[in-house]
């Protein structure tokens, strides 16, 4: 809206004027808000992903110590992979093994270990942020979860 000032000559309203002001501090801030809350996302999902695996690969190892003597190790990987929730890493290994729990020295299969040992569940693999770019956490950041329990 034009007004007419003291000199008599129209000027354009400072309102106008502010509006593309604001357009452009939003074309500013707009994208680093998004970045900010894409990089708090991949953190949460991060966090999740870690509490995740230790829940299976401790299901696991509860599995595979009842069970020495009737289960194989498909079926602990199986466990697993269902305690993960359709949540993968990439590149997921998982591997059960007997333990010696002083120093986590793989002894051998886990198959028929005697009361009294160690058997271990291990996850591995790589999370993928959503956010590659920009982000505080590597692209990929490789993730080991090793659980070991007694033997029952």
């Amino acid at each position: 809206m034009a007004q007419a000032g003291m000199d008599g000559v129209i000027h354009k309203s400072r309102r106008v004027r502010r509006r593309g002001a604001a357009v452009v501090e939003a074309a500013i801030v707009l994208p680093l808000c998004i970045l900010l809350l894409l990089s708090i996302c991949d953190f949460a999902r991060l966090v999740m992903m870690e509490h995740l695996l230790n829940n299976a690969a401790r299901t696991g190892a509860r599995l595979a110590v009842t069970n020495t003597s009737t289960l194989a190790t498909s079926d602990i990987q199986n466990c697993v992979t269902q305690c993960m929730a359709g949540q993968s890493l990439a590149n997921t290994t998982i591997q059960v093994y007997q333990v010696n729990p002083a120093g986590g020295a793989n002894l051998g299969a886990w198959n028929n270990t005697p009361l009294g040992s160690y058997i271990a569940v291990e996850i591995d693999g790589n999370f993928q942020p959503m956010v590659p770019v920009l982000s505080l956490i590597p692209n990929p950041l490789p993730m080991t979860i090793k659980v070991m329990m007694l033997c029952e």
